[in-house]
C-alpha cells in the first residue's frame, strides 16, 4: 500500500483515486546533483505546482523532454532499474551548461532522481490534489548521448545491499588514496615548483630539472607546467632522478628550458614509503605483515 507524498488536504487523494471521475496524472522529476543542486522538471506540458517531501512548495517547471520506461513491483527485495531517456527540447542549462554536454562530461553520474506522480480531477488546468512517490534512486550509467538526446539508467536505493561486507579488503598496500580525506596529507604542503633546465627528449618524456630533492622523491606523482607551450597540461612522473623527470605519456609540445612547472610526489602505498617519505604511518591501512600463500606439501 502506498501512502500520500503529500495532498492538499488530509485523506482527499485517497478519496479522488476510489471516485469515478476522470483522473488526470502527470510525472514529477527531482533531480539532486551530487553538490545538492535540485531541478524539478514537469512531465506534463505544463508547469506543475506542488509540495515536496517536507511539506514546502514547490513548482517543477518545463523542462527537457522526459520519457521514463514502466516499473513494477514484486514482493521480496530486487533491485529495480529505470530507464530514462532525456530530450532537449527546450535548451535546458545544468548549472549554466547545456543539458546534454553536462551529461557528456558525466555529471549526472551520482545524482539521485525521484519521480512523484500527481493526480487531479478533470481536465483543467492541473491543481494537482496529492501524489504519490513513485520511484527514487541513483543514475548510475548514460547509455548514450546525442546532440538532443541522452539515455541513462537509475537505480534504487536497493542497490547499496550489493555492497561487498566485510568493505576493506585485506592487502599489503594502503586502502587510502593518496592526499584525500582518509589519508590526511595536504597535496599543496608537498607541492613544490621549478622550471627546466634542459629541453625534453625527442620523444617528449624527459627534462631536466634542479630540483634538490633525492630520487626518487617524485616518482607516480605529477608535474603540471605551468609555463611555456605545455602550460595547463598535467602528466604523471614516471621516474625522477637527479637531473632527469620522466612522465608516463608524452608531452604535446617540447619542453624548452626556462617553463616553469609545479611538482608533488605519489605513494606506492607501502609502509617503509608511508613512514619515510609522509610520516604518515598512523594513517597507514594496508596489512604488510599478512602471510603469503604457500602450499604444503
Amino acid at each position: 500500500m502506498r501512502s500520500a507524498l503529500w495532498e492538499a488536504s488530509p485523506g482527499a487523494l485517497a478519496a479522488l483515486l476510489n471516485t469515478r471521475r476522470p483522473i488526470e496524472r502527470a510525472d514529477l522529476y527531482t533531480l539532486t546533483l551530487t553538490d545538492g543542486t535540485v531541478y524539478r522538471w514537469s512531465g506534463s506540458d505544463v508547469a506543475i505546482v506542488g509540495k515536496d517531501q517536507t511539506g514546502n512548495g514547490q513548482t517543477w517547471q518545463l523542462g527537457p523532454g522526459i520519457i521514463r520506461n514502466r516499473l513494477k513491483w514484486a514482493v521480496g527485495v530486487a533491485v529495480d532499474t529505470m530507464g530514462v531517456t532525456l530530450t532537449d527540447i527546450r535548451a535546458t542549462t545544468i548549472n549554466g551548461q547545456g543539458l546534454m554536454a553536462f551529461i557528456a562530461a558525466g555529471g549526472l553520474i551520482g545524482a539521485r532522481l525521484q519521480v512523484d506522480v500527481a493526480f487531479w480531477a478533470g481536465l483543467a488546468t492541473p491543481t494537482p490534489t496529492g501524489a504519490l512517490l513513485w520511484f527514487a534512486g541513483r543514475i548510475a550509467e548514460v547509455n548514450s548521448v546525442t546532440r538532443w538526446e541522452a539515455s541513462i539508467n537509475v537505480k534504487s536505493d536497493l542497490e547499496l545491499l550489493d555492497v561487498m561486507v566485510p568493505r576493506d579488503v585485506y592487502q599489503p598496500g594502503c586502502l587510502n588514496t593518496l592526499y584525500d580525506a582518509a589519508c590526511g596529507k595536504s597535496r599543496a604542503a608537498f607541492t613544490v615548483t621549478g622550471a627546466a633546465t634542459v629541453g625534453s627528449s625527442q620523444a617528449r618524456t624527459v627534462f631536466g630539472h634542479a630540483l634538490p630533492q633525492a630520487a626518487g622523491w617524485f616518482d607516480l606523482g605529477v608535474v603540471r607546467f605551468t609555463g611555456g607551450a605545455n602550460a595547463g597540461i598535467s602528466r604523471a612522473v614516471k621516474q625522477h632522478t637527479s637531473g632527469q623527470i620522466k612522465v608516463l605519456q608524452p608531452l604535446p609540445f617540447a619542453v624548452q628550458a626556462g617553463d616553469a612547472f609545479a611538482i608533488y610526489p605519489g605513494c606506492d602505498k607501502s609502509v617503509a614509503t608511508c613512514t619515510a617519505k609522509f610520516a604518515n604511518v598512523a594513517r597507514f591501512r594496508g596489512h604488510p605483515y599478512i602471510p603469503v600463500p604457500e602450499t604444503v606439501v
